[in-house]
């Protein structure tokens, strides 16, 4: 009878779905590979304090490092609680894996793009191309207006210099032309 219980509970479990662990998301203000590091080393800052913590055991420790709003936000986004250490090795493992593995799209522009027009690109980026893509931005201001986005295989010119230089013989058209 036992041999039958344990063995019933077995198939059981074997039939039920096995719990995805959920992809964890980057927030619209995670921009560049800087950010990701930044976050990552903050990571591996609190666990170092909780590591010196529990081997100090019950010896005055210092306070724990203060959570940056990027962290802080990234924590929320995908309920996440810093103080388990469950969620600050998911987190770590998870920003490492972004480092290593997500795609950088380089952006230039004449001039400092606003963080409201940055964080709409990112979005569209991460809902079209791939969830966890991070920017390089660069200024160019030989570009006059407009931007370059370059990607390992692509390049797009959205640049006022091109539209111009595109549109030079229609000029010189306009010019020649007695009207």
């Amino acid at each position: 009878m036992v041999l039958k219980s344990e063995i019933s509970k077995k198939i059981e479990a074997m039939d039920k779905p096995k719990k995805k662990e959920e992809a964890l998301t980057l927030s619209l203000q995670v921009l560049t590979p800087a950010d990701v590091s930044r976050l990552n080393r903050e990571v591996e800052d609190i666990e170092d304090f909780f590591s010196t913590a529990a081997v100090r055991g019950g010896t005055e420790a210092k306070s724990m490092p203060q959570v940056s709003q990027f962290l802080n936000n990234l924590l929320k986004d995908n309920s996440l609680n810093i103080l388990h250490k469950a969620d600050r090795t998911q987190l770590g493992e998870f920003l490492s894996g972004v480092m290593k593995s997500a795609p950088i799209v380089h952006a230039s522009f004449a001039t400092e793009p606003r963080p409201e027009f940055l964080m709409k690109l990112i979005a569209w980026f991460r809902r079209e191309a791939h969830p966890y893509v991070l920017f390089k931005i660069g200024l160019q201001p030989t570009i006059a207006a407009g931007c370059v986005i370059r990607t390992t295989n692509k390049y797009f010119d959205f640049s006022f210099k091109r539209h111009f230089a595109d549109s030079k013989a229609k000029l010189g058209d306009a010019l020649r032309s007695d009207k």
